[in-house]
């Protein structure tokens, strides 16, 4: 053909160009690697070759490397992900088959499956990268619906608790390779053999290996390499082993000629300390044991090294130990020591405000009484929860001093040298072996007393990173949350752990009456306050709750609600339970708060009038719209005179307020209160700001009448509710929970203009966000005519179980009362007068509910209801007549 040349020529040059956009794995490859390279040949031709179709038509590609532990499958399948990222194939008839073949790469990403948070944590990141919600659900959605080539590596898939399929995105997008030590996941494999079973490596192979490591000039002698087959035969070939041999010679801790003598010492020496406690049997047990006895001699050699440098290393790999071993980001480390600092001077300032602002309250001797108790308990009460960091841990230690972060650079580097972690530029972070992670946190030589030392040390850390509200609230902040997660849960399974270990070795003892409980004091309280901020901030409600419910009954049992962190601690958990739709657990606790405000500060101090404010927001949402006006009148009032009309909290109580005189549909001052709400956090925090942003959304909303029909300003309310909308989805990502419930806001705002088919489409794209915005979806449902759809979905959403946890025991939640009213038109609009009359009393018995002792009666939605019903009524007494004229003609 004549224009072959041509696009021969251009396909030459689209292969140089760089396709990949996005590589992400474990770790680099090392410039080490060696053998295997049939293998990826092999697999090379089975994944990217278009003619090797997967097993079954429209499957997705995917290939399991199983095999045990420290063989070396993730840094093959890191060798395939690095050697063919930028792979472009020139065999297409086109250009446009060249360009676009999925021989090149767009995304390489990798999660780590060894469990079920780690791979929450993981997907979360690559969610990021598609600029949706960081969650697992929205990144497989994001792979499964991606138009351009990418390859999942999905590694140490070694929890059996966890079907390894619901790892896969859906769909038969993508290329997937699985390294696991579990030989049954083999049947997941769809193209070619499927699985490759990886054991030791070849002689020759394993020789390269150590002798690289090792530093050894080439090219080697007979004597040299006879050296190394004798050190990678008594090593059995194990890539790892092999790899930290070659790591100990280079840093001259042995040699070459002795390091067989070395290593027979060290294998003794673990075999007969862990004889007792490892129960694994055969070629596992070799395995580890060779790992571990090779890593023994690293250790040690670093342990005798008399260096600052290394003393710091060791330091820093101890409490790694406990962490998660995937991710190490380097800004926990230094946040953990600087943040402690911001939020130290943070507290001093509050604590001048606040002695600024006191009021004196006329007391008591009895109160007097308590307060010097109070004062007594706290000057005489001892933290049992150990040492804040071990001492001589300096490379992390702030004594008032500069933070010295090239030290801990150092320190970092000579671990990454001797492959004891592993460096991932890409993310700035460290990464460690499983097998050596697990090993530095259960040698023998590490006592289950220095097991607890530097686990308290990891947790310490990880607490010291977090800020605490409001000074968590910057960008940076919130990025290092999401981080957290997996090395916070690590450690409190650790700790769980090596207590439970303590309590053994005491029952052990002569006389177990002695055995005291390890104690909990006020730094794993603050620790437990901070880790449980990271699980609520993150979705983890449970974790969250659990935390909380240990802190707060600590800190109350000790010192009461008196105490400023027993009341912090109380209405963070009150938060915990509102985000769980519990709002009258919630409530109740935001009540004993509230009276401890009362009677320790006074009624006027501004932690008592914010508190009440909040109180007031739980009783709209319990219905009890009469008291919560009240709550929050009372607190705007009080705040206006204490602190200023334009103050955050002010603001806050003036927003809350709109939303409940808008469920008494007094609409214009519900738009009253919510533009003064905008206007006043526009000028104090940005158009932008996330509290900004729900004031907008709250001041459109304010637009539509309770039944959802447009107000005034609806071409106003609109523009407002796109620019919120918009703002989300560049700021939270376009499947953030906020960002939801605009498109929802949105869609209710389009079908009350009249646009009920775009509002359908947007609201079913939203509905993952919860099943409050089903009844939204519902009414445009009805609008478009489509009704018995619309009244299957209704008589499912108005179940009365669905609401106990937020109705008080006498009344109904406020949805309820929303949904029952959809019912209403829905069957009207069908025809079904009856039904329609039937759900109407029911309707109103449940109005007469709001606010308690029947004063929803007063409601003005109950006079509509009762005109509403009177109008149902007449219809059926003109169908019955219509009914009995039709038969009598019949009759006739």
């Amino acid at each position: 053909m004549v224009l072959s040349p041509t696009i021969s020529a251009a396909a030459g040059l689209a292969s140089g160009m760089r396709l990949n956009k996005h590589f992400y794995i474990p770790r680099a490859v090392s410039s080490m690697f060696t053998g295997r390279v049939d293998l990826l040949d092999n697999l090379r031709s089975c994944l990217l070759d278009a003619s090797t179709p997967a097993e079954k038509k429209h499957t997705q590609k995917r290939f399991v490397i199983h095999g045990l532990g420290g063989l070396g499958k993730t840094e093959f399948c890191c060798k395939f992900a690095q050697d063919n990222r930028q792979r472009q194939s020139i065999l297409g008839a086109s250009l446009q088959e060249s360009t676009n073949d999925s021989n090149s790469f767009w995304g390489i990403f990798w999660i780590n499956a060894s469990s079920r948070l780690s791979v929450q944590h993981t997907y979360a990141t690559i969610a990021q990268v598609g600029g949706v919600e960081p969650n697992e659900r929205a990144a497989k959605n994001w792979l499964a619906n991606l138009d351009r080539p990418w390859l999942l590596l999905i590694d140490n898939a070694d929890d059996l608790g966890t079907p390894l399929e619901e790892h896969f995105p859906e769909g038969d997008q993508g290329i997937i390779l699985v390294t696991t030590r579990n030989p049954l996941a083999r049947v997941h494999g769809t193209v070619g053999k499927g699985s490759y079973h990886f054991e030791r490596l070849g002689e020759s192979e394993a020789n390269d290996l150590l002798l690289r490591a090792a530093g050894e000039p080439a090219p080697w002698s007979s004597a040299v390499r006879e050296y190394a087959s004798k050190i990678t035969n008594h090593l059995g070939f194990l890539a790892l082993a092999v790899l930290q041999a070659g790591k100990a010679i280079a840093k001259r801790i042995c040699t070459l000629s002795n390091y067989v003598e070395v290593y027979d010492r060290s294998w003794q020496r673990v075999r007969r300390l862990r004889r007792k406690s490892d129960q694994r049997t055969g070629t596992e047990l070799t395995v580890n044991m060779n790992v571990y006895s090779s890593y023994e001699i690293i250790f040690r050699g670093l342990e005798a090294t008399d260096s600052l440098v290394t003393q710091d290393a060791v330091q820093l790999i101890k409490t790694f130990a406990f962490f998660s071993w995937e991710d190490l980001r380097i800004d926990v480390l230094t946040t953990s020591v600087q943040h402690p600092r911001r939020q130290s001077q943070h507290d001093q300032e509050e604590v001048a405000k606040s002695a600024m602002t006191r009021h004196v309250i006329p007391q008591s001797w009895t109160q007097i009484a308590n307060g010097l108790a109070l004062w007594a308990a706290m000057a005489l009460q001892k933290d049992q929860s150990g040492q804040v960091l071990p001492a001589g841990y300096a490379v992390l230690r702030d004594d008032n001093e500069d933070f010295d972060e090239d030290r801990l650079m150092d320190a970092l580097d000579q671990l990454n040298q001797l492959s004891l972690i592993y460096y991932q530029e890409a993310t700035e972070s460290y990464t460690m072996h499983p097998l050596i992670h697990t090993w530095v946190r259960e040698r023998p030589q590490m006592s289950t007393s220095e097991q607890a030392l530097w686990c308290q040390a990891a947790i310490t850390t990880l607490s010291r990173s977090i800020l605490l509200p409001p000074l968590d609230e910057i960008p940076s902040a919130e990025s290092l949350r999401r981080h957290l997660v997996p090395h916070v849960s690590h450690a409190l399974r650790y700790q769980k752990n090596v207590e439970e270990s303590i309590l053994e070795n005491l029952k052990m003892r002569k006389s177990p009456w002695l055995i005291t409980k390890s104690g909990f004091g006020r730094n794993q309280a603050l620790a437990s306050a901070k880790f449980s901020l990271i699980y609520l901030k993150n979705g983890c409600f449970t974790e969250a709750e659990r935390l909380q419910v240990w802190t707060r009954d600590f800190v109350c049992a000790r010192l009461g609600l008196e105490y400023g962190p027993a009341r912090k601690i109380t209405l963070l958990l009150a938060v915990t339970y509102g985000l769980q739709m519990r709002t009258n657990e919630a409530a109740m606790l935001q009540e004993e708060v509230l009276e401890a405000c009362k009677t320790h500060l006074g009624p006027h101090h501004h932690k008592t009038l914010k508190v009440m404010s909040t109180l007031g927001a739980s009783r709209r949402l319990q219905g009890r719209f009469r008291e919560g006006r009240a709550l929050l009148e009372q607190a705007i009032e009080g705040m206006s005179a204490t602190l200023r009309p334009e103050h955050g909290d002010t603001l806050q109580a003036m927003d809350d307020l709109g939303r409940l005189v808008w469920m008494y549909v007094e609409y214009v001052e519900a738009r009253k209160l919510h533009t003064k709400v905008v206007d006043g956090l526009t000028r104090i925090l940005g158009p932008v700001h996330e509290r900004t942003l729900i004031a907008k959304e709250n001041l459109a909303m304010a637009c539509l009448s309770f039944t959802g029909e447009v107000l005034l300003n609806g071409s106003t309310a609109h523009g407002i509710m796109e620019e919120v909308l918009q703002e989300r989805k560049e700021r939270l990502g376009k499947e953030h929970p906020w960002t939801l419930y605009a498109i929802c806001n949105l869609a209710r705002i389009k079908s009350g203009l009249g646009n009920h088919i775009e509002a359908e489409r947007m609201m079913r794209d939203a509905l993952p966000i919860a099943q409050r915005n089903l009844g939204l979806i519902i009414m445009v449902l009805v609008r478009q005519g489509r009704l018995d759809e619309a009244e299957d979905l209704f008589n499912d959403v108005i179940q009365r179980q669905r609401f106990e946890s937020s109705a008080r025991d006498d009344g109904e939640h406020p949805d309820r009362i929303a949904y029952l009213w959809y019912l209403v038109q829905c069957y009207q609009k069908h025809g079904k007068v009856g039904e329609a009359s039937r759900t109407c009393d029911e309707l109103i018995e449940a109005v007469s509910t709001i606010g308690g002792q029947g004063l929803g009666l007063l409601h003005p939605f109950a006079k509509q209801l009762h005109e509403r019903r009177e109008e149902l009524r007449s219809l059926e007494g003109e169908s019955s007549k219509q009914v009995e004229s039709s038969r009598g003609m019949v009759a006739a």
